[in-house]
């Protein structure tokens, strides 16, 4: 329901927006002279817009609104969207690619494969273990987390920090007797505060650095440039999460307890076949060599419910069975020929070797939608999903038939340990149950976190980013640190393909005039004031990430800010620093959903969380940080 209404009120500021634009006449008072100017020059422009716009238009709604009711993965809603934009005419082959062909891409590429170099070689575990305080004070116990994850995950990739803390953190809680739903949300605002303070922090930063450069060379971002607004950020976020915050974090159960009680109270449901042995045995016989008779709670037959079956019902051909006990006593129930499983009928677990896993969906992942049957599963990943969690509840109904949503928790049963190949699926987040993180790293650990500082130097010496990450994945290449079967399974291709798509309707919303008219509906309301743009700016940025995603937030709104800008007078190089800082820290800033955000998503189910208490949590710290940013940026980027 609230994506909906959200998306009701998305669609209608943007049909305002343009109407207003290209029917109404201006009757605002102005004062100040450029924008005088700038608005007498539109007069006719708006008679321009054609089919080609509105079809912009209208695809532009259609793929907001699929984004934000999460029926398809984002990476897939883009590329579809900009197929139709290229099929109809708007885009040419060659700027429907062009998206693919950015540095900002092969950027991201690279520092996918760094962090999983940093991650295989346990250089994020050893700084993780730095983080964890004895003290009993709830406000330092938060202190210790946030601040050094800030720093970390201002120079490492915070999807996999957060991925790595996320069991770590929950059983840190627990032995501190504390709710681990009061310390997850902390952990992924954290890790969003610290990125935005470089270069290489989060990749809508990189985006929006790329889509300056494309305007102006001169105007793309330092390394350590947006640290000037970042830390007032971190510091900010800190002490509020360590002051009035924490009283909004709630308490919720920890998820991982219900998968004892699953274990438990595990209830499996098996249908008789002729080859079945147990045909025309009474419970009473079947129990000493097949199973105990206490685990069979109901059967089925023609219709008919029989409730709690004597130990003399017998059991008849087409029978539904139903068992319920501990798992390693419904594991046997595979062993028996012809009694098949109407969960999961292909799956046999070896009873002397059985283990737990734990995923979530991502959110963009191509799952979201589909049923593990569909996905198939068990071919791929050799397990059966036990159980499913949404918004730290189980849900009720058939596991292989639910369609799946971002943030679902799988509780999955397999016969082998989870392989390592999986951990950096484009898919999900395998959650790591380990008891605490390993003390000692490899012996190229501190190689690899050299390469790290060797290229972040680098950067901020001159030297393109694009540049020293190709250098540092070469020599993390050239010296083993990482294999060439890694490097193709850490790159998140979903994110890749996601940010490309987007460049594709970003150059479609410019050469329409789309972006043009959007700006003009806006203009009234800036009215000239460099204070004014920047709150525009970042308001409708910030509302835009919380319901799709940072890095399409950041490419949908960029062409539009920038319009805004030169259409209020202010067009030189600070001015359009300020436009790309104002994106950036926007749409990287989400607090108040699960789904604006990856680290949000990885948190939501082991959470236990509602989709509420993000909203609950978050609204406060956003608009702390939006007054912050929107009296800091004009100041330190003067647009006039």
């Amino acid at each position: 329901m609230f994506s909906k209404i959200s998306l009701f009120f998305v669609v209608i500021a943007l049909l305002c927006c343009f109407t207003g634009s290209a029917f109404a006449e201006e009757s605002t008072d102005l004062s100040n002279d450029k924008y005088v100017e700038a608005v007498a020059t539109m007069k006719d422009y708006s008679e321009t817009l054609g089919w080609h716009g509105w079809l912009t238009i209208l695809v532009l709604v259609a793929t907001i609104a699929v984004l934000v009711s999460e029926k398809l993965p984002p990476d897939i809603v883009m590329l579809m969207g900009s197929g139709v934009l290229l099929f109809g005419g708007i885009l040419t082959p060659t700027e429907f690619l062009t998206g693919f062909s950015k540095d900002v891409i092969f950027t991201l590429a690279m520092l996918f494969i760094i962090a999983r170099a940093l991650d295989t070689h346990g250089v994020i575990s050893y700084l993780a273990n730095k983080m964890f305080t004895k003290s009993k004070s709830y406000a330092k116990q938060l202190f210790s987390l946030m601040a050094p994850l800030s720093v970390g995950s201002a120079f490492l990739n915070n999807t996999p920090i957060v991925l790595m803390l996320t069991p770590v953190v929950r059983k840190w809680a627990l032995d501190k007797k504390k709710y681990p739903s009061q310390f997850l949300i902390p952990l992924s605002y954290a890790a969003i505060l610290g990125g935005s303070c470089t270069l290489i922090g989060t990749s809508s930063n990189l985006v929006v650095d790329g889509l300056l450069r494309a305007e102006n060379p001169a105007a793309g971002f330092g390394f350590f440039e947006l640290a000037k607004i970042g830390i007032p950020c971190v510091i900010v976020g800190i002490i509020y999460m360590m002051t009035f915050g924490r009283r909004l974090l709630p308490k919720r159960r920890d998820p991982t307890k219900n998968i004892a009680q699953e274990v438990k109270n595990f209830t499996g449901e098996f249908s008789v076949t002729k080859t079945c042995p147990l045909i025309a045995m009474t419970i009473a016989a079947a129990s000493p060599q097949y199973f105990s008779g206490e685990l069979l709670i109901e059967i089925e037959r023609d219709g008919d419910i029989i409730a709690s079956p004597g130990a003399d019902e017998v059991i008849h051909d087409g029978d539904r069975l139903v068992f319920a006990g501990e798992i390693c006593d419904i594991a046997k129930l595979h062993s028996i020929e012809g009694l098949n499983s109407l969960v999961d009928p292909h799956f046999t677990l070896d009873i002397s070797s059985s283990h737990f896993s734990e995923v979530v969906i991502s959110n963009t992942s191509s799952w979201i939608g589909k049923t593990l049957r569909k996905v198939r599963f068990r071919t791929y990943y050799g397990g059966s999903v036990l159980a499913i969690y949404r918004e730290g509840k189980r849900v009720v109904g058939t596991v292989r038939g639910t369609k799946l949503r971002a943030g679902d928790v799988l509780i999955m049963l397999s016969n082998k340990p989870w392989p390592q190949d999986f951990d950096y699926n484009n898919d999900f987040f395998y959650i790591r149950h380990t008891e605490k993180l390993p003390l000692r790293v490899s012996r190229r650990a501190w190689w690899v976190f050299g390469v790290l500082v060797a290229m972040i130097m680098a950067a901020t010496s001159g030297v393109p980013m694009f540049f020293a990450s190709i250098c540092a994945v070469v020599a993390l290449t050239a010296t083993k640190s990482i294999a060439i079967h890694e490097i193709r399974k850490s790159i998140k291709w979903s994110v890749l393909i996601l940010i490309g798509s987007a460049f594709a309707f970003g150059t479609a919303l410019a050469k329409t005039g789309v972006a043009y008219h959007i700006a003009k509906g806006i203009l009234p309301i800036v009215h000239g004031n460099q204070y004014a743009l920047i709150a525009a700016i970042f308001f409708i940025t910030m509302f835009i990430t919380e319901l799709i995603t940072n890095n399409a937030a950041a490419l949908l709104l960029f062409p539009i800010a920038i319009q805004l800008a030169r259409q209020a007078g202010f067009d030189s190089i600070e001015a359009m620093k300020a436009v790309g800082v104002t994106v950036a820290l926007a749409s990287s800033y989400s607090f108040c959903t699960p789904i604006g955000y990856q680290t949000n998503t990885i948190i939501y189910g082991p959470g236990g969380y509602k989709f509420f208490d993000y909203t609950k949590a978050g609204i406060t710290l956003s608009i702390a940080v939006y007054i912050l940013a929107v009296t800091l940026i004009p100041q330190l980027w003067p647009l006039h």
